[in-house]
């Protein structure tokens, strides 16, 4: 029989509240008990089906043919078709072009882990030391930002981070504000026609970059469409820069907080598999992404919830993160948590699910463990102590979750 869908109200107004970032509501508690009460409800503020449980998120994500990614409407990405829109063998053949650069074990032993620990030292040695800084804009952002422009050979780098930053807000994020999707729709074509003219220059004279594999790279004999080149880049560029900015930065605002945490962070500055582990813990608790859309293909059921075809469902990774059934203590921040199994927390066998799963497990999982290693065993050589300028701001978003800013004064190691 199919469960009730009824939801209590008190409870429908607390996820109100965390739909509104009501500061007064703890968004752990409501997730709590909506995993308890409401596990697959309908909203009609997100128009979606709202699903809570670990096991339930984890299907829906694993099952691409029975959930695929929205193509248009408030909540779906403004980037075109890309990988999360293949299945099969077209799947695997074009993410594998991506999945070289930024995800083998080859590409982070020929370079790619070398060319990170390079951007993310430059950018620790720019930080001024004894006067008030800004973490997020003048650091956490810049590692992965720096890093795909670098290895797309694309430069702009300012330009970059005003297009990124419009275009992930107005994508996923879209669902609680209508309004960014007009913005990130116009960086979007912005960006378009600047890609769509290096396109012609790297087909025809292709250097060594992801940027110039994807424009020479065939399909049943073919180059790929330039559109899909486009919706490629613009893809990897707010996903991959959006998610590793916000957990950077997160999780030096825990650490800014708990001085014993970056005490400890500086004492395994060296040791890449407790950094691994640390990271995925923060990923767990203070996760960049809260959640991603989904589209039922045909009349199924979600946590004994009739779904119909057609309709959305707002998978919330953030409350499968901290379902006690699977985690737990899930609520407090255990740094040991994935201790010795860190680096297998950024893979499709994972348990955590920031990344996704299933075929369209996220590309750049390695790349982001990359970035967030050397992003924490820089600034921890160089910097002893981390100290708030005033109350730190507290993160924000519902879909897309960090603090807006991250103000401090570093102390010189």
């Amino acid at each position: 029989m199919p469960r009730s869908t009824t939801m209590p109200p008190d409870l429908a107004d607390a996820f109100g509240a965390v739909l509104d970032d009501d500061v007064r509501v703890d968004r752990h508690e409501v997730y709590a008990r909506l995993r308890q009460e409401s596990p697959a409800f309908r909203s009609e503020r997100l128009g979606a089906r709202v699903v809570t449980r670990y096991d339930d998120v984890r299907t829906v994500l694993r099952d691409t043919e029975g959930f695929r990614v929205p193509t248009a409407g408030v909540g779906s990405p403004v980037y075109g078709r890309t990988f999360l829109h293949m299945s099969g063998q077209e799947h695997a053949k074009k993410v594998g072009v991506v999945a070289r650069e930024i995800r083998s074990r080859n590409a982070l032993r020929n370079g790619l882990d070398d060319r990170v620990e390079g951007i993310a030292r430059r950018t620790t040695a720019d930080l001024a030391l004894g006067t008030p800084v800004d973490l997020r804009d003048d650091f956490a952002m810049w590692i992965p930002l720096v890093t795909i422009t670098e290895l797309a050979d694309l430069g702009h780098e300012g330009s970059f981070r005003r297009w990124y930053r419009a275009i992930g807000s107005g994508g996923t994020n879209s669902i609680t504000d209508p309004g960014a999707r007009d913005l990130a729709l116009a960086a979007r074509d912005e960006l378009h026609d600047f890609l769509v003219t290096l396109i012609d220059e790297r087909r025809r004279a292709p250097g060594d970059d992801l940027f110039s594999r994807l424009a020479t790279t065939e399909y049943d004999g073919e180059p790929l469409p330039v559109d899909e080149i486009v919706s490629s880049v613009i893809f990897l560029l707010a996903a991959g820069v959006e998610t590793t900015e916000r957990v950077i930065t997160s999780t030096l605002r825990h650490a800014a907080l708990h001085p014993d945490e970056w005490r400890w962070l500086r004492e395994h500055s060296g040791d890449e598999e407790a950094l691994a582990a640390y990271s995925a813990e923060a990923l767990r608790i203070l996760p960049p992404v809260c959640g991603v859309m989904r589209e039922a293909t045909a009349p199924t059921t979600v946590a004994g919830v009739e779904v119909a075809e057609g309709e959305r469902l707002c998978v919330l990774m953030a409350s499968a993160n901290l379902d006690e059934t699977v985690f737990d203590d899930p609520h407090t921040f255990d740094r040991d948590r994935f201790a010795g199994r860190g680096s297998a927390q950024f893979t499709a066998a994972g348990q955590i699910l920031p990344f996704g799963a299933g075929t369209h497990y996220c590309v750049g999982a390695r790349l982001a463990q990359t970035e967030m290693r050397h992003a924490f065993a820089a600034l921890a050589e160089r910097v002893a102590t981390i100290t708030p300028v005033g109350d730190l701001p507290t993160a924000v978003g519902f879909m897309l979750r960090c603090p807006p800013s991250l103000p401090v004064v570093l102390g010189g190691a």
